[in-house]
């Protein structure tokens, strides 16, 4: 497993860095920590368009998404 830390990035920022990861590698897990809400949906709808399991856990104020 990854993990891959886009916690105060702006979209687009947070889908390109989970994008060039599944490029470089689409059969690895993702873990994805955000730190904003509509950070947590717009990685979740692209992951999903990918063909990817997407589940998010809220720790405290973050998120962790997980890509798999």
């Amino acid at each position: 497993m990854k993990e891959l830390d886009v916690r105060g990035l702006s979209c687009p920022e947070p889908v390109l860095i989970l994008q060039k990861a599944l490029d470089e590698d689409s059969n690895e897990i993702y873990k994805v920590l955000a730190s904003e809400a509509h950070v947590v949906k717009n990685i979740t709808h692209f992951a999903n368009s990918k063909g990817k399991k997407v589940s998010v856990k809220e720790v405290d104020d973050e998120y962790e998404i997980m890509v798999e």
